[in-house]
């Protein structure tokens, strides 16, 4: 009876130390294309890291559908998976210039790094700058600053930690 008590405390402080893991873990190389549980892309390659030529060459397989589909969706269906995977519109990379700290995403979209975030009204450790509307992304999940960052982080690693 009493290991019966162990194995459930054990499992139970599993479950919470996988629940209680951030989205984008620093140990993550993952490249997402939005802030929803499962919304990755698998890398197909990487060149020039680091550089003023970045690259990562992404793509939306049926895994990644499939991660969505459980983890956001809750949905174990193939009918899901086919969804995901027709409505999915990404590009096949990201690209990204570190000297000059600017990068674009998968849907073409270009961002500027400019340091540590300066004001105290907005919630980022970081200043993003979207590169298209002149704004800096106020570090919610909506405005896209996460996967912005970590897209960045990605290709130009050891500047944004």
């Amino acid at each position: 009876m009493i290991a019966s008590f162990r194995h459930l405390a054990l499992a139970c402080s599993v479950i919470v130390c996988v629940a209680a893991r951030p989205a984008f873990a620093a140990e993550d190389h993952s490249i997402y294309y939005g802030s929803r549980a499962g919304m990755q892309l698998t890398t197909v390659s990487k060149t020039g890291i680091g550089t003023t030529n970045a690259v990562i060459l992404v793509k939306h397989t049926p895994k990644d559908a499939k991660a969505y589909c459980v983890g956001y969706e809750m949905d174990n269906s193939m009918a899901c998976v086919k969804r995901a995977m027709a409505e999915v519109k990404v590009g096949d990379r990201v690209t990204g210039n570190c000297r000059k700290r600017i990068w674009t995403d998968m849907y073409g979209q270009s961002y500027a790094f400019e340091g540590p975030m300066k004001s105290p009204d907005i919630m980022a450790d970081y200043a993003v700058r979207d590169l298209k509307s002149g704004e800096i992304l106020d570090g919610s999940s909506a405005s896209g600053y996460g996967v912005a960052l970590n897209i960045f982080q990605q290709l130009c690693p050891g500047i944004a930690k």
